[in-house]
């Protein structure tokens, strides 16, 4: 039987741990209502115009080489490469058009493009980070490792003297793999486009310099 001093001490407890849970409980609520009051802007789910690709034969100082050449619009976009990339056959609602490195089949290059109105309107703080808010609230859920953007300072790669934002993220990919990917945004003539590498954290990481300079090289060539 319990003493009458004992009462007022358990009564404290019980009061103590029903703030504790009242207080946790606001937290928790005050911390969904917070986050669902951001903005969030997601990559479009509409299918992607489609870009069409071909290699082509070039002759410039030296030997004929080989130079990947993808369509879109009357732009024509004339990258350095020997066949390192193959064009995939599938498409996927998320790119225009989309290739495999040759050697590595996980490793992907997508390019997307979107009119002004579609997705981005700038690359300004006020467009770009509801974005990234966007991605904290996937499925599954991405982890934003590195952002930059040349507005705050100059950094490979550089997208035809453009102004550019970039963005890396990683996520589970089966199989005890980390997946990752390298988003590149930047626009052209109006246009936004992006251009995305993706694969195991250990190849984009390897890449990185190779894939960098692949953009670097890149040139545009106008139709009209």
């Amino acid at each position: 039987m319990p003493s009458y001093r004992s009462i007022p001490i358990k009564l404290a407890l019980a009061a103590f741990s029903l703030l504790t849970i009242f207080s946790n409980s606001s937290l928790a609520a005050r911390s969904t209502s917070e986050l669902s009051d951001q903005p969030i802007t997601s990559w479009p789910k509409q299918l992607r115009p489609s870009m069409t690709g071909k290699y082509i034969e070039v002759r410039e100082d030296g030997p004929i080489e080989k130079r990947l050449c993808i369509a879109s619009g009357n732009h024509r976009f004339i990258f350095e490469d020997k066949g390192r990339w193959v064009f995939t056959r599938s498409r996927t609602p998320r790119y225009s058009i989309m290739l495999t490195d040759r050697k590595i089949r996980e490793l992907s290059f997508g390019v997307s493009r979107f009119s002004s109105v579609e997705f981005l309107a700038t690359l300004q703080d006020e467009s770009w980070l509801p974005y990234v808010a966007s991605l904290k609230t996937d499925i599954p859920t991405k982890t934003v490792t590195y952002q930059h953007y040349t507005g705050e300072g100059r950094e490979r790669p550089y997208i035809l003297k453009n102004w550019t934002r970039k963005i890396e993220y990683e996520y589970p990919m089966g199989k005890g793999k980390i997946g990752k990917t390298r988003e590149i945004f930047t626009f052209i003539d109006g246009d936004l486009f992006v251009f995305a590498f993706s694969g195991t954290r250990e190849d984009i990481e390897r890449l990185r310099e190779s894939h960098d300079m692949f953009l670097t090289r890149m040139n545009l060539y106008s139709d009209s």
